[in-house]
């Protein structure tokens, strides 16, 4: 055969042979690609089922039961709304007083299975209990316990309700205690991502209960950060998270100072009402920039604080929203909330001695 035909055939059957090759590759990148998709459908509709087994304070509760609890989710029940969808409260057959949140599938099935796998097997006093779940086709529930003193943020802002100075250092110090027990999670760190006075539940006895875990992440152990879109409610959301995208711990504690702020001023995060809104960090600098913290103080606490621990929480605020290298761990936080406590209560019993 001829020299020319031979090459000829050979570098058709070469370019042949890399043709298939890159169509293997090409077809192995799409089967791969479908079957994690494939996946992760299956985790978003199945993890609570999953999750079950693992947990049996976490039960499936019918959808018959959940709608015989909260009288067929009837609006003299509805005592919330969220952004993934109303909650109710409600009784369960057992007697059991819950929460039910309502969550429409539709753009808040994520929401749905992150607080499911966070809270299911996950227990702290001051973090709220998942009682159970319901999954349906378009739509589902989660059930809590019932914290019958509502939120922090009813009690802050809230015109016919008062907290008194060592009330709101007790709700201070559990709402840490939750944050420092995520943190230190043995299974990974887990960010809550959405810290702010809405979110932390009170039940009878004022203890502070962290909620709605929707927009959480867990970092495997050894992990300093994710990557994520930028998510939180407006005036709570680290700045620096803002600008790198970075999801971790130093998150939570920058909002969490946000929360003593307003523990310490009872102000929203931002005054609208004023010429020029300041950010509530600022606000307390400025306010309280001569020594006078009476001008940033609660009014609504008629003086009745102790000054000294009052200005260990505002150092410490303001620490957690400085810069993230120079904020303080959740555990720093709940020791130095202590401290404020030990001195508020040893000043008040001072007072209380002094006046008999």
């Amino acid at each position: 055969m001829d020299t020319g035909i031979l090459v000829l055939i050979g570098s058709l059957v070469g370019v042949s042979v890399i043709i298939l090759i890159i169509l293997w590759h090409v077809l192995k990148r799409i089967y791969i690609l479908n079957s994690s998709q494939a996946d992760d459908c299956t985790i978003t509709f199945s993890a609570s089922k999953e999750l079950v087994f693992e947990e049996p304070l976490c039960k499936k509760i019918p959808l018959k039961e959940i709608y015989a609890a909260t009288n067929s989710l009837n609006d003299l029940n509805f005592i919330g709304q969220g952004i993934a969808g109303k909650v109710y409260k409600g009784v369960l057959s057992n007697g059991s007083n819950v929460a039910v949140k309502h969550i429409i599938k539709d753009g808040y099935a994520e929401t749905f299975v992150r607080e499911v796998t966070s809270l299911s097997h996950v227990r702290h006093p001051n973090l709220v209990a998942l009682r159970g779940y319901c999954e349906e086709e378009d739509e589902c529930f989660l059930v809590y316990e019932l914290c019958s003193r509502g939120n922090l943020s009813e009690w802050l802002f809230g015109k016919d309700k008062i907290l008194s100075w060592i009330q709101r250092l007790k709700i201070a110090i559990g709402s840490a205690r939750g944050l420092w027990f995520l943190h230190t999670y043995p299974g990974g760190c887990i960010v809550h991502r959405d810290i702010k006075p809405a979110n932390i539940l009170l039940d009878e006895d004022f203890e502070a209960r962290l909620s709605d875990f929707g927009l959480s992440k867990v970092m495997d152990l050894g992990v300093s950060y994710m990557s994520s879109e930028v998510r939180g409610t407006f005036g709570y959301v680290d700045p620096e998270y803002r600008q790198n995208h970075r999801v971790n711990a130093a998150g939570d504690v920058y909002s969490f100072g946000i929360v003593l702020l307003q523990i310490l001023s009872g102000k929203r995060v931002i005054n609208l009402n004023v010429r020029k809104p300041l950010p509530l960090d600022k606000m307390a600098k400025l306010l309280t920039k001569d020594g006078n913290i009476s001008e940033f103080a609660d009014p609504r606490l008629n003086g009745e604080y102790s000054a000294e621990a009052f200005e260990i929480v505002r150092k410490l605020a303001l620490s957690c929203t400085s810069h993230k290298q120079k904020r303080p761990s959740m555990e720093n936080v709940v020791t130095r909330l202590e401290k404020a406590l030990e001195i508020s209560t040893r000043d008040s019993e001072a007072y209380h001695v002094s006046t008999t």
